[in-house]
């Protein structure tokens, strides 16, 4: 049984495959960093064990993996290095795992279903009315009259369930997903409301963390719905009630303390660092949109958003330095490590729009800082995670590859100026070296989404399998390093091969838990996501000179935006039939509503200068007007400017920058399993 050579030279590309199998301690800037960011997660061990099954054929007795399946790994504090190899395999085992899959973890998450307990759910799929709503949600299951038909399913359930409180109740938050979904933030309100009710007549446990989170969902969906100053109250409201909640416990564990000789502390649980985080993002980012709305002066605005964000910020940061010092919490350090990377993505955000009106140049360049530092923390994590052997679970690592190229792409957007293109202004002049370095942040970007959409692309069937076993093994470029790799890893392989096929004949049983995979929903984002990438790349080519390349790619940018499972028509006839499931822009998130926008405006600009192609260029303004006006924008932007819709575009009209897109509400349910 022969592990091919030519498989761990394209793993070994970093030399990170034997930091990973071996427990060495490789620093991150003498490898590959994107070979280690990928081998450091559960999918990419489950794709190459994969693919390592594909190049057996004596070992019939095995199960193989279908490694085209993505999965989700639990995180282990104290993995030794051969269990790093062991734990993400997978088999075809005819038990099936009931956890459902994973749920996005993205600016636009409004994670409503994850407060059902899961037993609760469990037993609500009994009903095939609410397995056939969770499997819209989840993506497993999505048909041609999805939605209307999953809106007549809950009625139907709640029907059944009314002599059940909790149950009933729980339908209520099935329904708030269903609205987002299809858009409809102002009938996702309603439900949530109705929940709440329900909820204050039942006794549960846990009831104020269980409030906090509906607090942190509630107050998100009403930024999504356009009312920023109850959103702003909601975050204020919050907040007030962590710091009397944080007062009553060390008050409580004072009184205690001198009762008992010191030694005593509280029966609380302390508030997590991220719910305060989140509160505090929460008024800045509250703020910065009434900023937009505001036409008085707008000073008052600055200090008190950058303060809040920096505040936020610097909580997660310090946190984080404090968690990192003990492997039992190297989770909690991971979270906020991700949840710091966010917040100075919105840092960032806020110094470029709250200060362009002084100097375009100083509010880029301190932005770009904020960005950058951002991206460092997510070496920082991933370097951790080689130094301490730790597996990434693959949500995690998914977000925080989303999360880098939205960076990425902030960047490049900022050196390009292209907010002035937004606003209807003409294209700035821009040197050669900020356009060179402009076209490496948007293409390290458009290679993420890539590879979140394909899979990494050494694993991929046409690069693994060209080779020659003969040939390679004479290759002075394979050393004794290397082999010592290959028998390690053909021997935890077999072992973990030989475990699963005795486990599946009712012999010792696997210690290795059961698979959760990520919804499909993952990847039509980040495919929706991408036109971003796809647009600045194109633009830096309409800037070099070289329109037929740039307009190619500007297609691509347009097919991608309008990608999502169930969107807004844009560009055809512009309506659908009620309830069918055809694909568009997305309805469900601000931030790609935002990005299809920015694309047809940043390809209009092309068309003005390029062969006079005013009639293209008019036609799609347009739509980015449709976009605004008849979207998922219509609600949360509509407020800050006023476009007649019977009128054609007017670009000189007020309209939110498109570097919005990466404003991330945090809420604490990102993080939770």
């Amino acid at each position: 049984m022969s592990l091919p050579i030519s498989l761990i030279r394209k793993a070994r590309s970093s030399r990170s495959m034997a930091s990973t199998c071996l427990g060495h301690n490789l620093p991150l800037n003498q490898a590959c960093q994107r070979g280690i960011r990928t081998m450091l997660t559960s999918k990419f061990l489950t794709d190459l064990q994969g693919s390592y099954a594909k190049t057996q054929t004596t070992l019939s007795t095995v199960t193989r993996v279908n490694a085209s399946q993505t999965h989700q790994l639990p995180h282990y504090n104290n993995t030794v290095p051969t269990k790093l190899i062991s734990l993400p395999f997978s088999t075809n085992s005819k038990k099936k795992a009931s956890a459902q899959p994973l749920p996005l973890m993205t600016p636009s998450s409004l994670p409503a279903t994850s407060l059902i307990h899961p037993s609760t759910m469990e037993s609500l799929q009994s009903l095939p009315e609410v397995q056939s709503v969770v499997g819209l949600l989840n993506g497993t299951s999505i048909n041609e009259t999805a939605p209307a038909q999953g809106f007549v399913n809950i009625q139907r359930a709640r029907e059944i369930l009314q002599s059940i409180p909790e149950f009933y109740s729980a339908t209520y938050l099935l329904e708030t997903e269903l609205h987002v979904f299809v858009g409809n933030f102002e009938l996702a309100l309603d439900s949530l409301l109705r929940y709440q009710h329900l909820l204050s007549k039942q006794k549960m446990k846990g009831y104020l963390k269980h409030k906090r989170h509906l607090q942190f969902i509630h107050a998100k969906l009403l930024f999504c719905s356009g009312q920023f100053e109850k959103c702003l109250s909601e975050y204020e409201n919050l907040l007030e009630s962590m710091e009397n909640e944080v007062q009553r416990q060390m008050e409580q564990n004072k009184t205690q303390s001198k009762d008992d000789g010191g030694n005593v502390q509280g029966n609380d649980d302390p508030l997590p660092v991220i719910d305060g985080a989140s509160a505090l993002t929460g008024i800045g980012l509250s703020n910065m949109m009434l900023y937009f709305n505001d036409h008085s002066d707008k000073s008052s605005y600055e200090g008190e958003i950058i303060s809040t964000l920096e505040t936020a910020t610097d909580m997660l940061l310090e946190s984080r330095k404090d968690a990192i010092a003990s492997l039992e919490h190297s989770r909690l350090a991971l979270d906020l490590g991700i949840a710091a990377s966010i917040s100075l993505g919105n840092l960032g955000v806020a110094h470029h729009v709250l200060f362009s009106r002084e100097s375009v140049n100083n509010s880029s360049d301190r932005a770009i800082k904020c960005w950058k530092q951002g991206i460092m923390v997510l070496d920082t994590l991933l370097k951790g995670a080689v130094s301490t052997a730790t597996i990434i679970p693959n949500r995690h690592f998914q977000c925080m590859e989303s999360l880098r190229a939205r960076l990425h792409c902030n960047i490049a957007w900022a050196l390009l100026g292209l907010s002035g293109v937004e606003k209807g202004g003409d294209l700035p002049e821009i040197a050669d070296n900020m356009l060179k370095e402009a076209s490496n942040e948007a293409k390290k970007a458009l290679g993420i989404y890539d590879e979140l959409i394909n899979g990494p692309k050494f694993l991929r069937e046409n690069e693994i399998f060209d080779y020659n076993d003969d040939e390679e093994l004479d290759d002075q470029d394979i050393t004794e390093e290397d082999k010592q790799i290959k028998r390690e890893f053909e021997k935890l392989l077999v072992e973990e091969l030989q475990t699963r096929d005795n486990t599946e004949k009712g012999g010792e049983q696997s210690s290795i838990p059961i698979d959760t995979p990520l919804s499909s929903y993952w990847f039509d984002y980040s495919r929706s996501e991408s036109a971003r990438a796809l647009g600045l790349v194109a633009h830096c080519y309409a800037l070099a000179g070289s329109a037929v390349t740039a307009e190619g790619l500007f297609q691509s940018a347009l097919d991608a935006s309008s990608s999502c499972p169930y969107g807004q028509i844009v560009g055809k006839s512009g309506k659908r039939m009620d309830g069918v499931i055809e694909k568009g822009i997305s309805l469900s998130s601000p931030s790609l509503g935002l990005i299809a926008r920015d694309v047809r405006l940043w390809y209009a600009t092309l068309c003005d200068n390029w062969e006079k192609r005013t009639g293209d260029a008019s036609r799609l303004r347009m739509n980015a007007a449709k976009i605004e006006q008849d979207g998922v924008l219509k609600d949360i932007f509509c407020s800050l400017h006023s476009v007649n819709k019977n009128e054609m575009y007017d670009a000189e009209k007020k309209s939110p920058p498109g570097i919005l897109t990466s404003f991330w509400m945090l809420n604490p349910l990102d993080f939770e399993e």
